[in-house]
């Protein structure tokens, strides 16, 4: 049997580089992903807040 070679080792070091730094980015995507919808949440909120307010005046126009 043989011994497990440099290249083999390193082979395996570049791999786990190369995975560990691929979930890092994925990771950071994710989270640049995450704030975006927080800050549409927050604007689709601010519309909706205007569409009840608007709703409201026109409710009360209709009652006179």
């Amino acid at each position: 049997m043989d011994a497990i070679s440099v290249k083999d080792v390193l082979s395996l070091i570049v791999l786990a580089v190369g995975v560990a730094s691929s979930h890092f980015m994925l990771r950071a995507k994710i989270m640049v992903l995450e704030e975006r919808m927080s800050g549409y949440s927050k604007a689709i909120g601010r519309i909706f807040d205007s569409l009840e307010r608007i709703e409201a005046k026109l409710d009360s126009k209709v009652d006179r």
